[in-house]
C-alpha cells in the first residue's frame, strides 16, 4: 500500500484492506530523495498559454488507469475525469454536494443521497443512481478497497427515482463513510459491468476507449509518454452551470519525477507551473513569480504527521518512562529551522492535524504534554532507574547493559537523513544514544512490519474529515507477524482500540470530542508514538503562465493546492477552475 512515505497519501479510511476507501495518493509528503534528473519537456504542439504543467505525483510509469486503486491511478485520473458524490474541503470542514444534490442519515441505519440530474458521461449517456448502486456495490469482492464498508455492516443499496439509499444492519461505521462520500469515485455501470471482479480490483485498464467520466478532462490522445500524461478539456461538464466552475486550461500535462532538483530548476524557469514535490530550499525562492499557500512560514499547509515510532516490543522502548524522556530529549524546532528552513511545523503533543484543531483537549496537552526539555529527560531517566555508569555520557540498560539505539530511515531521504542525525545529537544531550542508519527502502519497510527494528521515522494519516483514520492507525488491534499498514509500533492496548471503534460510530462533533479526549489522554500517558512534526502539503508554482493560485490572503482561494491522488476531491479542482492566464 505504502510505497514511499513521500510518494503515497493515506487520507485513509479503512486500513483493514490493502488500500481501503482511504485516499491513498502517490505524493510528495515526506522529503526529498536522490534520483536522476529529467527535464521537463513539453508535450508537442501544445499552446504554452493554455497548457499546464505539474508535477510531484507520478514516479512510476503512466499505466493505470484504474480509479479504484486508489494508490497506484494516473495523477489526476480521480477528480478530473472520475467524480465522487460530494466534495470536501478540510480547510473549512465542508461537504459540498457534487454527484449527489444531498445526502443525510434518514435513520440511524439509513442514509439516503439523492443524485444529480442532468449529468451525462464523456460517451453522451446520462448519469443514474444505478451507478452510484453498481459503483458502491463493487465493495462486495473482497479485495476491493472498501470492501470493509460490506463486512462492517453495510446490509444493501437501493435506488428509486433518483434516490440511492444505504441501510446498514448494524451501527454504521459513520466516520468511515463520511469519508467514501468523497473518496469513492463513480463509475459508469454501462462500461464497467463488462469487467470481472479482478479486473475491477487489480487490474490497470489502460484501454483509454474504455474511460468514461463526467469530470472536465478526458485522455490527451495522441499527446501522452512514458514521460508526461497529458488531460485534455472537453466541454459539456455540469459544474461549469450549477457552481460556474470552468478551468481555463485546455490542457493539463503531468510530468514524470526526475529529482527535487530538476523540478525546482524547471520550476524556476517556467517550464512547470505547479510542483507538488518537496523542494529544499524553497523558503529562499518565494517571491517574484514563485508563489506558496504562506507567504511566509510555515509556507505550507500540514498535510500529515512525521512521528518517532518505537519498537514497543523491545526494552528499553517497551518502558513508559523511557518514552517519556526521550520524546523530552528531542529538539524539533532545530529539525524545523535547520533542516526545513521552516516550511514544516512543530506537531502538536497529541499529533493531531491542525484541521483538526477542534478535537485537540488542551487541558490534557497541558496534564500530560511533553515539550523539549533536557533537564527534565535526564531527571526522567534517572529516576526510572538509567544511569551512566562507565562515565561514557550515555545511560545504561537498568541491568547495566550499553543502551544504544538505531534509528533507521529510507536511504537517499535526505530531509529525514538529516532529521534523524539531529535527533541523534539532541538525545546525546541527555544521556540516550541514538545511531542513525540508512537501509534502503524495501529493507526497512519489511524490518518495520516484521518489528525488527529499533526506532525509525514513518507519516501517515493525511489531513481528512476525521482524527478517527489516526487513531485507527495507530490503535488498530489485532497484531500480525507483519503489521504492513498500521500499529507498527505494536502497541497492545485492547481499551485504546475499543474508544477507537467507538468513536467510528458517532455522528456528531461534541461527541467525537468526548471520545477523542479520551484517547488523547491514553496517548499522552502512554506515547506510543512520539509526534514530531507536520509534513506540508508540497505546493510551489510560478505565476509567469498560470496565476491566482491557493493562498491563505484570499478566502476564495483557500483550498488544496495539490494534484496528489485524493487531493482534487478535497479543493484541487477548485484550485485547478479557480486559475487564470499569468500574462
Amino acid at each position: 500500500m505504502f510505497t514511499s512515505r513521500k510518494r503515497r497519501v493515506a487520507v485513509g479510511l479503512s486500513v483493514l484492506a490493502v488500500a481501503a476507501v482511504a485516499v491513498v495518493a502517490s505524493v510528495g509528503v515526506g522529503g526529498a530523495a536522490a534520483r536522476t534528473a529529467k527535464p521537463a519537456t513539453a508535450a508537442a504542439g501544445l499552446p504554452r498559454d493554455t497548457t499546464l504543467y505539474t508535477t510531484g505525483t507520478q514516479w512510476g510509469t503512466y499505466s493505470d488507469l484504474n480509479p479504484f486503486k486508489t494508490w497506484d491511478y494516473v495523477t489526476g485520473l480521480v477528480g478530473l475525469v472520475y467524480e465522487p458524490m460530494f466534495n470536501y474541503n478540510p480547510l473549512k470542514d465542508k461537504y459540498t454536494p457534487w454527484l449527489a444534490t444531498k445526502g443525510s442519515w434518514i435513520q440511524k441505519n439509513v442514509y439516503r443521497a439523492t443524485i444529480r440530474t442532468g449529468v451525462t458521461w464523456s460517451d453522451g449517456k446520462p448519469l443514474t443512481p444505478a451507478d452510484v448502486k453498481f459503483t458502491f456495490e463493487t465493495g462486495k469482492i473482497a479485495t476491493a478497497t472498501f470492501h470493509q464498508l460490506w463486512t462492517s455492516g453495510l446490509k444493501s443499496i437501493t435506488t428509486k427515482g433518483n434516490d440511492v439509499t444505504f441501510t446498514f444492519s448494524t451501527t454504521p461505521n459513520y466516520q468511515e463513510f463520511n469519508g467514501y462520500l468523497y473518496n469513492i469515485a463513480i463509475v459508469p455501470q454501462h462500461v464497467w459491468k463488462r469487467y470481472t471482479p479482478d479486473q475491477i480490483t487489480s487490474g490497470n485498464l489502460a484501454s483509454t476507449k474504455q474511460m468514461v467520466g463526467t469530470g472536465p478532462y478526458t485522455y490527451g490522445s495522441g499527446l501522452n509518454s512514458k514521460q508526461s500524461f497529458t488531460w485534455k478539456k472537453r466541454s459539456g461538464w455540469w459544474a461549469t452551470g450549477v457552481y460556474g466552475l470552468n478551468p481555463k486550461p485546455q490542457y493539463i500535462v503531468d510530468i514524470f519525477n526526475g529529482s527535487n532538483n530538476a523540478s525546482l530548476a524547471n520550476l524556476l524557469a517556467g517550464n512547470i507551473d505547479l510542483s507538488n514535490n518537496f523542494v529544499p530550499g524553497i523558503n529562499t525562492k518565494v517571491g517574484s513569480k514563485i508563489t506558496t499557500y504562506y507567504p511566509s512560514a510555515p509556507y505550507m499547509l500540514s498535510g500529515n504527521t512525521a512521528w518517532l515510532v518505537p519498537n514497543l516490543t523491545r526494552a528499553p522502548l517497551s518502558d513508559v518512562q523511557f518514552r517519556h524522556a526521550l520524546a523530552a530529549s528531542i529538539d524539533v524546532n532545530k529539525i524545523v529551522e535547520a533542516d526545513y528552513g521552516h516550511i514544516v511545523s512543530p506537531a502538536n503533543p497529541t499529533g493531531l492535524l491542525p484541521v483538526w484543531k477542534k478535537y485537540i483537549d488542551n487541558s490534557m496537552v497541558q496534564k500530560y504534554g511533553f515539550t523539549f526539555d533536557v533537564s527534565k529527560a535526564k531527571s526522567i531517566l534517572a529516576a526510572a532507574g538509567y544511569k551512566d555508569t562507565n562515565g561514557d555520557g550515555y545511560v545504561e540498560n537498568k541491568d547495566g547493559s550499553t543502551l544504544n539505539l538505531s534509528l533507521i530511515v529510507p536511504n537517499g531521504w535526505s530531509d529525514w537523513m538529516t532529521a534523524i542525525q539531529i535527533i541523534a545529537d539532541s538525545a546525546k544531550a541527555a544521556g540516550i544514544k541514538i545511531t542513525p542508519t540508512y537501509p534502503d527502502y524495501n529493507t526497512l519497510v519489511d524490518d518495520r512490519g516484521h518489528g525488527n527494528y529499533d526506532l525509525v521515522i514513518n507519516n501517515d494519516q493525511q489531513i481528512g474529515n476525521t482524527p478517527w483514520t489516526y487513531y485507527n492507525y495507530m490503535f488498530r488491534l489485532p497484531l500480525s507477524d507483519n503489521q504492513t499498514t498500521v500499529n507498527y509500533e505494536r502497541y497492545n492496548n485492547p481499551a485504546a482500540w475499543a474508544l477507537t471503534q467507538q468513536l467510528d460510530k458517532v455522528n456528531t462533533v461534541p461527541a467525537m470530542q468526548k471520545i477523542t479526549s479520551q484517547l488523547q489522554s491514553i496517548f499522552l500517558q502512554d506515547l506510543p508514538l512520539i509526534p514530531l512534526w507536520y509534513n506540508g502539503v508540497w505546493a510551489q508554482a510560478n505565476t509567469g503562465h498560470w496565476k491566482s493560485w491557493p493562498t491563505v490572503s484570499s478566502s476564495k482561494l483557500q483550498t488544496l493546492p495539490a494534484m496528489w491522488r485524493g487531493y482534487l476531491q478535497m479543493g484541487g479542482i477548485n484550485m485547478i477552475s479557480n486559475l487564470q492566464p499569468g500574462k
